[in-house]
């Protein structure tokens, strides 16, 4: 499974669930706001309420193709689990190879 590296930055609702505004860097130079209940973006148990924000995160995603990207850096199509979705409706990004984890 590919995990890719994202900042969560404001609590939207602490209320449970919780909701939280992440922000995820594009190949682009973009980036991406998210905005969705904390189960979805914290698979290690560390955005508890109160939690002092920013934080770095890894959600996970599909990576669906490989590009090289500007200034010759590989980067990778995505589409993050859960249908996550930025404020414009998008659930596929670019981004930066770097920026991906596997896990198994």
């Amino acid at each position: 499974m590919h995990y890719v590296r994202a900042e969560a930055v404001r609590w939207v609702d602490q209320v449970w669930p919780g909701w939280v505004e992440v922000h995820l860097p594009e190949s682009d130079g973009t980036v991406a706001l998210l905005v969705d209940k904390v189960p979805v973006f914290d698979y290690d148990d560390r955005l508890v309420p109160g939690a002092e924000l920013p934080m770095s995160i890894q959600i996970p995603c599909d990576v669906l193709d490989w590009f090289v990207g500007q200034g010759g850096i590989r980067s990778a199509f995505i589409r993050l689990h859960f249908d996550v979705e930025d404020q414009s409706g998008r659930t596929m990004f670019k981004v930066d190879g770097g920026r991906l984890d596997h896990q198994s």
